[in-house]
């Protein structure tokens, strides 16, 4: 038997522009705990297909591994954003592209032990060029590999973001890439 664990109280302990971290003490099984839950808007990935099959990625410094990463595109969502819309938002805004077809592919929690964030990966194809609309703090290189590539990089560890692993290898399973 699984037991839910019921909050006793829950207060915000921090709050900044991307996430918030609210602590919950809670009813455990044996008595009472502290879980603190980071709360993520959520985001959509692109696996996003050229018209010679090839896949766009996207390398980019990341502060947190203190290194550039290989990466598909992807972005947070905006609050009321449905992931469909985060999906196209996100698309034209890293890459400079639109995608006549964006289908959903998959939703996963990414770390649930700490967090609440929900990802959406989508398939997107029939794409057409456009001007890329980063952030004042985006500085992205964008790549195209063949899907074979990309693979064998994963298998050889030298990609190493779990959302971009999972939505590669979903989409080679489920038979896309």
């Amino acid at each position: 038997m699984i037991f839910e664990e019921k909050t006793i109280n829950s207060e915000i302990v921090y709050e900044g522009p991307v996430f918030r971290v609210r602590k919950h003490k809670v009813k455990t099984i044996n008595g009472e705990s502290i879980r603190d839950i980071v709360e993520h808007s959520g985001g959509s990935i692109l696996v996003a297909i050229t018209d010679d099959g090839k896949v766009l990625m996207e390398r980019q410094y990341r502060k947190a591994f203190e290194e550039a990463l290989l990466e598909l595109p992807a972005g947070k969502a905006d609050p009321g954003e449905t992931p469909e819309v985060t999906a196209a938002r996100e698309f034209s805004e890293e890459t400079g592209y639109t995608a006549g077809s964006i289908k959903h592919m998959l939703t996963f929690y990414p770390t649930c032990g700490y967090s609440a964030e929900t990802l959406h990966i989508f398939i997107c194809r029939d794409l057409t060029p456009g001007e890329t609309h980063w952030d004042d703090s985006e500085c992205i290189e964008l790549l195209e590999f063949e899907p074979d590539e990309l693979i064998d990089m994963i298998m050889r560890n030298e990609i190493k973001d779990a959302k971009t692993i999972i939505g590669l290898l979903f989409a080679r399973q489920a038979g896309e890439i």
